[in-house]
């Protein structure tokens, strides 16, 4: 599809993250049709509502994390040939689709699209082998999205496939990316704040990779500096990366990166519409986040090492 051209979006899920992704495509002036039976400026209810009655090119599946399969059933149901964006995690647990017809799917693990993590995959030869490799992200859930009550959020909830294993699987999906497939990994985790909410907060992961030995990932809902960031130590030197202040130190080197808040949303958007699949995660790299995350909940109630 041509740079430029407007295209008719469907935007299912009448949350934050769906209500970012319909004023993003508005913004790129694509006419944007929000579905949600939460919110009263959705034009429709249903999603099967919305196919029966229009037609659309894009849809960007945002809904709770639980609803993602079914939402992706009846596109697949209804025979969509349009290219579909489902927010991350692509499912809550692992589960097989049938076959589809979208001309292209992908997963919104966006932080691809970062500068500072495009400026790692071109800076990463220069380190050499990597000897280890340190990933942390951590906010406070109560300020994470303000005007809104974070008890009440799909966060907070079981039921809506939430918990900082899912949500903040972005890091899963950067190791995996930047370091290649787990080989094991052990872990510890689940709720240990007093913030009121039933799903897992916090989690410390340690894992060996195809490209690296000794690889620690922690996430949590309670850092109140809000923190996010990687150092990765090889054979000639260290990289560090603050994605939240947008620094990336290479040795003696640093750079610093103007970055707004949409501006991955932007260039993932972009890149969905014009079937440049480079930095985009697909549907498999997705699937395989599912299974590590299953993986590392089987570590953490096993309390042992799991080989892949």
């Amino acid at each position: 599809m041509a740079p430029g051209i407007s295209v008719k979006v469907a935007v299912v899920g009448g949350g934050s993250i769906g209500l970012r992704h319909q004023r993003v495509l508005q913004d790129l002036n694509h006419e944007v049709v929000l579905i949600s039976g939460h919110k009263d400026s959705a034009k429709y209810k249903l999603l099967q509502t919305a196919l029966d009655q229009e037609s659309f090119e894009y849809v960007v599946v945002a809904s709770a994390t639980s609803q993602h399969f079914d939402d992706l059933d009846c596109l697949i149901k209804n025979n969509f040939s349009g290219r579909v964006l489902i927010e991350k995690p692509v499912f809550d647990k692992s589960k097989h689709t049938k076959p589809h017809k979208f001309a292209a799917v992908a997963v919104g693990y966006n932080l691809r699209f970062h500068p500072a993590v495009l400026w790692l995959q071109q800076t990463l030869p220069k380190l050499g082998a990597v000897t280890s490799a340190s990933f942390y992200v951590g906010q406070y859930l109560p300020t994470w999205r303000p005007g809104s009550d974070y008890q009440n959020s799909s966060s907070a909830k079981h039921i809506s496939g939430g918990g900082v294993l899912r949500d903040l699987s972005h890091e899963l999906d950067l190791v995996q990316n930047t370091l290649g497939d787990w080989q094991k990994l052990t872990a510890i985790g689940g709720k240990f704040s007093n913030l009121n909410i039933e799903t897992d907060d916090t989690f410390a992961i340690l894992m060996q990779t195809q490209k690296c030995e000794a690889v620690s990932i922690q996430m949590n809902y309670t850092d109140q500096l809000t923190q996010r960031n990687i150092t990765l130590n090889g054979n000639n030197g260290t990289i560090n990366i603050d994605l939240v202040n947008c620094v990336s130190t290479f040795n003696d080197s640093r750079t610093n990166f103007d970055v707004k808040p949409d501006d991955t949303y932007i260039a993932q958007h972009k890149a969905m519409l014009s079937s440049d699949m480079q930095n985009i995660c697909t549907f498999g790299d997705a699937t395989k986040i599912v299974e590590t995350i299953e993986a590392i909940e089987k570590s953490v109630k096993k309390s042992k090492w799991i080989i892949q």
